[in-house]
């Protein structure tokens, strides 16, 4: 849909609101866009083009805020929406207030990055390059079985809020994303093992060194042995560390901490993790691909410390729950969808790299394991408490050196323990998508691991 109808419906709706009663409101307009191709057994296995776009509608009465969604933008949607919220304000009784937010010194707020390069993205040029890709796989090794998955796909859409205090944002983006899955066997076992690839131009996209990199993840696993039990000293790879911080970030939430369910409640300002370790965002990151000025509440987004050399610094606040704190709100209000109701996520995380290389973190190791994959992260954590017990895949660290691949091995602790028991940040900076965009993490060690396994 062409930016501009939704703009004329959503200002119609906006000025016939105070009709309806409503003191403040607000309407947002989201448009995804996207297209796939899927590859299998030398074909193309699925051609896949989708659309979601819709407004969805916010009104609020005597601190009441009723919400409403259509996809359509005629005379009659408007007054849907409006009779829709105002029904539903009728049967809430919410404590917590909302909020309709407008800086009057940022009232006007656009974000248009939608590159030239996007036009590039067909059917045909993703199917060229995935089916390419495939044969390349398969060629590592004859020990490669088969690739199970690989996938290309671009996506794009526009953002537009506008609300009745004078908020105009708008923000548009796009993406290209690759995953590849394969498959390989040797003397009687199977491993599995992927590589991902992601920017905003398809002709970047290097699939020499993707191969190279698919290799050394999946025919790395091959031959891989347990581990004796007890304590050590452990280099948790950077992909590892991003996974095992999401799992407990949601402990970072303002919300979270105000419902009892985050054990860093009130711990604003104390010492929570080692000296070494700062964790920050940065949603104008200049590194990043995805750049976020403002959250969907229309709040200026800035950069901040949520951990500064181990001290906890702030946690992540949208209107609602930055209100319910006595603090300002920290730009992290977003919607996951033109349905969704706000909430709280983060932008471009940052671990703060130090200045040993992966290599010189495994020689201060010495002997220990190199983990490079932590499995069971949704049943094996209690994210409350911190606890955790997980699966685990790796190398193991002889005399400073990697030395053979590692499986059938459970690591134990706390998520707070560990914080505290990180002594080195390497240098080894990867960039996954994560959030609302992306997480900037090097490798760590992390002394007095507890490791369970079956080797001699």
């Amino acid at each position: 849909m062409d930016i501009k109808i939704a703009e004329q419906f959503m200002k119609k709706l906006i000025e016939k609101s105070s009709s309806y009663g409503f003191e403040e409101a607000e309407a947002t307009f989201m448009n995804s866009s996207s297209m796939s191709v899927d590859i299998l057994n030398g074909e193309v296995s699925s051609y896949e083009r989708s659309s979601d776009q819709g407004v969805s509608f916010r009104g609020k009465i005597n601190g009441q805020m009723g919400t409403a969604s259509t996809t359509e933008f005629d005379d009659d949607a408007v007054d849907f929406l409006l009779k829709s919220a105002l029904e539903n304000i009728e049967v809430l009784n919410d404590e917590d207030e909302h909020f309709i937010y407008c800086d009057p010194e940022h009232a006007i707020l656009k974000y248009e990055a939608l590159s030239d390069s996007y036009a590039k993205n067909t059917y045909n040029k993703f199917a060229e390059i995935g089916l390419d890709l495939e044969k390349r796989i398969l060629a590592i090794d004859p020990a490669v079985k088969g690739v199970d998955y690989l996938s290309i796909g671009c996506s794009t859409g526009p953002q537009l809020i506008i609300n009745s205090k004078g908020l105009y944002a708008y923000k548009d983006d796009d993406c290209v994303t690759l995953y590849a899955g394969a498959r390989a066997e040797r003397d009687g076992v199977v491993k599995s093992g992927g590589y991902y690839w992601y920017g905003k131009d398809i002709d970047s996209f290097e699939p020499d060194i993707f191969v190279k990199e698919l290799e050394k993840r999946l025919m790395g696993k091959l031959g891989a042995t347990s581990y004796n039990s007890g304590t050590y000293d452990i280099v948790l790879g950077n992909e590892a560390l991003i996974s095992f911080i999401i799992t407990f970030f949601g402990n970072f939430s303002g919300y979270s901490m105000m419902k009892g369910i985050s054990l860093l409640a009130g711990k604003e300002g104390e010492t929570i993790a080692s000296p070494c370790f700062t964790l920050r965002e940065d949603p104008n990151y200049d590194k990043a691909l995805f750049k976020l000025p403002f959250d969907s509440e229309g709040v200026p987004t800035k950069a901040k410390a949520f951990i500064d050399h181990g001290v906890f610094n702030t946690a992540l606040y949208n209107l609602r729950s930055a209100h319910m704190a006595g603090k300002e709100s920290t730009g992290n209000g977003f919607k996951n969808g033109y349905k969704a109701n706000v909430a709280t996520s983060f932008t471009n995380l940052i671990v703060d790299p130090g200045t040993k290389s992966f290599d010189e973190l495994c020689e201060i190791v010495g002997n220990g394991v190199y983990i490079t994959e932590l499995n069971g992260l949704h049943a094996g954590v209690n994210t409350i408490s911190g606890d955790f017990s997980l699966f685990c895949e790796g190398f193991k660290i002889k005399n400073g050196k990697i030395d053979g691949a590692v499986e059938q091995i459970t690591i134990s602790d706390n998520f707070y323990s560990v914080l505290k028991k990180i002594s080195e940040v390497g240098n080894d900076v990867i960039a996954e998508p994560h959030g609302e965009g992306e997480f900037f993490c090097p490798s760590v060690i992390i002394k007095d691991i507890s490791v369970a396994g079956d080797g001699e």
